[in-house]
């Protein structure tokens, strides 16, 4: 299992000491981000991928956390 570490604390999957606790995570380019909604969570993360196949960036500049979704309060 990955760690994955964010410094994204007003993130609903934000944990204590900079983790992320999203069960799954979606990374893609910034031109296929821009077709789907902010806030995409397990299972709905396969499904995106699978539709949008590979998507190459150049930096990671040129790529989008779909995973995302803001804190409530």
């Amino acid at each position: 299992m990955a760690t994955i570490r964010c410094t994204v604390d007003n993130c609903f999957y934000w944990a204590k000491n900079n983790y992320c606790g999203a069960d799954s995570i979606l990374v893609t380019s910034d031109r296929a981000a821009n077709r789907y909604p902010e806030g995409v969570d397990a299972p709905q993360a396969s499904v995106i991928a699978q539709d949008i196949g590979q998507t190459p960036a150049n930096s990671c500049e040129d790529t989008a956390c779909k995973t995302f979704r803001q804190k409530d309060g």
